[in-house]
C-alpha cells in the first residue's frame, strides 16, 4: 500500500460469518425455499392471541390505536399487530423463529411489517383458481434485473436472504388449505409462463399440513399464494416480515414513536434501521453458544 492511503473495512463482515443454521437447514433452505418449524408458541399464547384477534375483528372499533383493522365479507387484516398487545412480540420476537431468520440474513434482521390475516370459507365458481405471486418490494423490476430489496444468493457455505417471511398459525390446518408455493422458484430466473395456472403437471404448487403453533418460514421470491380455505373454521396466521436491517427500509414508519410505549426495547430495536448486531441478536447468539434452549 502506498505511503498515506488507508485501507477502509467497515466492522461488519460476514466474510467469516458462522452460521448459526445447521447444514440441514442450508441445504433444504437452498432446495426449498422453506423451513418449518413446529410448535414455536404454546396453546396458552395461541388462546391469547386468538381470543384478542377475533374481537378486534369483531368490533374494530374497540382495537387499540395505532391498530389498523381491515374488515372483509370473507376475511381480515390487523396490523401492526405487536402495538395491540404485547403477547404478539411472541410472534416477531420468538427465539426459535429467529435463529433461522438470523441464519439467512447475516444475524441482522428488522421487521417491517407484523399482520394478523384472517381467511374464512367463501363460495367458489366453477373453475375458478388460486393465483400464485411473489412479493416484489412495490417495484417491479425489468427482466434479467434482481431486485435488490428482495434478493436470495447463496454460496461459499452461506445463504444471504435480504427479504424474509414467516408465518405462523394460531389453527390447525389441513392439507389443501392456507399457504401453498412452488418450491425452489425462489433460484428461478425465468417467468411463471402464462399457460401454467397453480396446478400444472410440470411444478405444481405445494401445501402443508400445520398444527396451530407452527411456523413457516419462506423466502418471498417463491411463487406462492393461499388455497381457498375449505374449513368450517377462520384460518387465523401471523405474518411476520423481515429485511436486512443496514441497507434497507421497505416499510419507513416503523417503529411508531408516538406508541413506542405499546411495545418493547426489544421490539422497537427490531423495527429499528441499525447496521451493526442488535442486543436481543447478541443475546441469541450467545445463548447458542452456550447451549441454551431457546423459547
Amino acid at each position: 500500500m502506498e505511503e498515506g492511503m488507508m485501507l477502509i473495512r467497515g466492522s461488519d463482515s460476514a466474510i467469516d460469518l458462522p452460521s448459526i443454521l445447521t447444514e440441514e437447514e442450508k441445504w433444504y433452505f437452498d432446495l426449498q425455499g422453506y423451513l418449518i418449524l413446529r410448535q414455536v408458541i404454546t396453546a396458552d399464547e395461541i388462546n391469547q392471541m386468538l381470543r384478542l384477534g377475533s374481537h378486534w375483528l369483531e368490533q374494530p372499533d374497540q382495537a387499540p390505536l395505532p391498530l389498523r383493522v381491515t374488515v372483509k365479507e370473507y376475511g381480515g387484516v390487523i396490523n401492526p399487530l405487536p402495538y395491540g398487545d404485547r403477547i404478539f412480540e411472541r410472534t416477531s420476537l420468538n427465539e426459535k423463529v429467529l435463529r433461522v431468520v438470523m441464519g439467512l440474513m447475516w444475524n441482522r434482521p428488522r421487521l417491517f411489517n407484523c399482520a394478523l390475516v384472517q381467511q374464512k370459507k367463501e363460495p367458489i365458481s366453477a373453475g375458478e383458481k388460486e393465483k400464485l405471486h411473489r412479493d416484489t418490494s412495490g417495484f417491479d423490476f425489468p427482466d434479467g434485473f434482481r431486485n435488490p430489496h428482495n434478493d436470495y444468493q447463496a454460496g461459499n457455505g452461506q445463504i444471504y436472504s435480504n427479504y424474509i417471511n414467516t408465518a405462523i398459525t394460531l389453527v390447525d390446518v389441513p392439507k389443501e388449505n392456507g399457504f401453498t408455493c412452488i418450491p425452489g422458484t425462489h433460484k428461478s430466473e425465468i417467468n411463471f409462463p402464462d399457460s401454467l395456472d397453480i396446478d400444472n403437471l410440470w411444478a405444481p404448487a405445494e401445501t402443508f399440513e400445520l398444527q396451530a403453533g407452527d411456523c413457516l418460514i419462506f423466502s418471498p421470491r417463491l411463487m406462492h399464494g393461499a388455497r381457498y380455505w375449505k374449513m368450517a373454521y377462520p384460518r387465523m396466521v401471523i405474518f411476520n416480515r423481515y429485511q436486512f436491517s443496514f441497507y434497507f427500509n421497505e416499510n419507513y414508519s416503523l417503529p411508531l414513536k408516538d406508541h413506542a410505549d405499546r411495545i418493547s426495547a426489544d421490539q422497537f430495536e427490531l423495527e429499528s434501521i441499525q447496521r451493526g448486531k442488535k442486543e436481543f441478536a447478541r443475546r441469541i447468539l450467545d445463548k447458542i453458544k452456550r447451549g441454551e434452549k431457546l423459547c
